[in-house]
């Protein structure tokens, strides 16, 4: 079982992961990585955008990876400009101009 502790900062998304120790009688070998972590915000629809440090994994088999805290950027909205205005641009039927035929070269003898 995993459990995961959001907060929001600023321009931060903490995401805290932590896992209960493998027993092999009663907890299953479980491994969570960034795309687990990613997949529980976008359930908990907490908008977030590139991760800062894509690396961190949890693992119940090693002691020392039984906890991890994942920092994502804020996801933040950007206003556009204006939209520019319609343009029609109108064709002229003017006739294209002819193409110039190249002449093939006579041999002179001498």
């Amino acid at each position: 079982m995993s459990i995961f502790k959001v907060s929001i900062e600023k321009d931060k998304v903490i995401v805290e992961g932590a896992l209960l120790p493998h027993d092999p009688r009663r907890t299953p070998r479980r491994k969570v990585g960034t795309g687990e972590v990613r997949e529980h915000l976008i359930s908990s629809s907490v908008e977030f955008g590139k991760c800062v440090n894509e690396n961190e994994s949890l693992d119940n088999t090693k002691s020392n990876k039984l906890s991890a805290t994942w920092i994502f950027e804020k996801k933040t909205k950007k206003s556009l400009d204006k939209p520019a205005e319609k343009v029609i641009l109108s064709k002229e039927n003017k006739p294209a101009p002819k193409k110039r035929k190249s002449r093939a070269k006579k041999k002179t003898s001498k």
